[in-house]
């Protein structure tokens, strides 16, 4: 990331903004090059007492979060006390099914273990009449002290031991089940001889000086869960939580600050730990839009922790209220996407930029790309381009333009080698990318691409309206052939 070119009180001010737009509660702290850029609180650490959040809130979280329980088995595995392709029988050798399931398969959510909670207390609770008589917020607080009350090895294995997998291991991507989060946990424990609680405090929070996070319930904020994607439901502590901990903004920086400079083990199980499979999970972090993400949750509360190697920034958001959600323009929008995006147009510049296929790897992040609204009359958006060129796929070839994990552009090539058809269809970049040198780049690339083809001259139309467009063409060595009342012809000759 060139920090020159980065208004980063700009970007303070948007996320202020953005979280008085979305009404959030908690913290938001954001660190570039090792530097605190922004940290402010939002919104109510007790919205219904009208009681507002501050630097010294307490918030909850879990030692059975993805990132916590990522964290501890890959500790063990750089210990060599585990290894991921470890079968299960080396540890839980009860379990009838345990020589068929790696360590690896828990982690990535795809083990067709059955899930002792969704399919099991959930199944019984949606055929009470008792609890389908409450209304929607007491049901929903039913259910989400049950799915968090505490449940031992044993008692979820006496549920699942007689029942078949669900899938054989590894046939489907992912399939998150709660028994997995079990499993795993367990094995935790049998390995270091101790509580998960207590392995996370003497190996996680220990070592990064995490003093003020601890075992325990008293949190001074209340938290919500979210129904119907706008309803709060205030969820206060009811009765014990053995998996909960009290923490402090303090201490998830001092956590995030330890993830992002790859502290706890060695740099080679970092480099592992950080891998994501094709739908975006991986081991500590799911993967969205070239940031990492690793999440956690309690009740209504929740962290998530965002950290971009390439760009050298990393965030957090800390709340005690689940996230409301909105549709808006055909897509959903929350306030942590929305922060997110904001940060992504203020830091992303040309660096590790390349040219990468169409793939099941990119294509979410590549169907989001949008068009600026001064364009919109002069190129198709990023679903209806992706649609044009798979409706003829052996002719018309995509690819995304990345910088360095992050989708940035769009370009859409027709080839036809027995027709010598070598066009550029479509070439887009993200609105928020505009104007950084990107545009020049793709279309450099697609020149390379046609020639190594066999293309000797490229021709393409342009909306004579289509003012950066045409400065874009020129900039390569297009020239006018042909100029029409509302478009015009260009031209270029590639070098033999």
């Amino acid at each position: 990331m060139r920090r020159e070119t980065v208004d980063f009180e700009r970007l303070s001010r948007r996320i202020d903004e953005i979280a008085e737009r979305w009404d959030t509660s908690g913290a938001v702290v954001v660190i570039a090059d090792g530097e605190t850029v922004h940290r402010n609180t939002y919104g109510y650490a007790d919205r219904e007492g009208g009681i507002r959040t501050s630097p010294d809130s307490t918030y909850l979280i879990s030692s059975k979060s993805p990132m916590l329980i990522g964290l501890c088995i890959m500790q063990l595995v750089d210990r060599k006390r585990v290894s991921l392709r470890d079968t299960l029988d080396q540890y839980i050798p009860e379990y009838r099914h345990a020589s068929r399931i790696t360590v690896k398969q828990l982690l990535y959510h795809n083990t067709g273990i059955p899930d002792y909670f969704y399919s099991g207390k959930m199944l019984e609770l949606s055929q009470s009449k008792h609890h389908q008589a409450l209304s929607d917020e007491d049901r929903f607080r039913v259910e989400c002290y049950a799915y968090e009350s505490p449940i031992t090895f044993a008692e979820v294995h006496a549920i699942i031991s007689d029942a078949r997998l669900e899938f054989e291991p590894s046939s489907r991507s992912s399939n998150w089940s709660a028994s997995n989060v079990v499993f795993l946990k367990e094995i935790i424990e049998r390995v270091s001889g101790l509580s998960l609680a207590g392995y996370q405090r003497k190996h996680v929070f220990e070592p990064l000086g995490m003093n003020q996070t601890v075992p325990g319930c008293d949190a001074t904020t209340v938290s919500y869960g979210c129904i119907k994607e706008t309803v709060l439901v205030r969820l206060p502590i009811v009765g014990e939580m053995d998996h909960a901990f009290r923490t402090t903004i303090d201490d998830m920086v001092k956590l995030m600050k330890g993830v992002v400079n790859r502290q706890l083990m060695s740099g080679r199980t970092w480099k592992t730990a950080l891998l994501h499979d094709s739908t975006g999970r991986g081991i500590i972090a799911e993967h969205a839009n070239g940031v990492a993400c690793g999440v956690g949750g309690i009740l209504g509360y929740e962290f998530n922790l965002y950290f971009d190697q390439d760009s050298k920034i990393s965030y957090i958001h800390v709340t005690n209220e689940r996230q409301k959600q909105r549709r808006i323009d055909d897509e959903w929008y929350w306030f942590r996407k929305e922060v997110r995006r904001a940060i992504e147009e203020e830091t992303t510049y040309p660096r590790f930029t390349c040219l990468k296929p169409y793939s099941q790897q990119n294509a979410w992040e590549a169907m989001d790309l949008a068009v600026h609204e001064s364009q919109t009359s002069f190129v198709l958006d990023a679903k209806a381009s992706l649609c044009y060129a798979l409706a003829k796929p052996k002719v018309r070839r995509s690819y995304v333009l990345m910088e360095g994990k992050r989708s940035v552009g769009l370009l859409v090539l027709a080839i036809d080698k027995k027709k010598s058809l070598y066009d550029v269809d479509i070439l887009l970049i993200d609105k928020r990318y505009q104007r950084r040198g990107f545009g020049k780049i793709i279309l450099s690339k697609a020149l390379e691409i046609l020639k190594q083809h066999g293309a000797r001259r490229i021709e393409i139309g342009v909306n004579r309206f289509n003012i950066a467009a045409q400065r874009l063409y020129f900039s390569l060595g297009f020239e006018r052939v042909a100029v029409y009342e509302q478009g015009m012809w260009l031209r270029i000759d590639l070098e033999i």
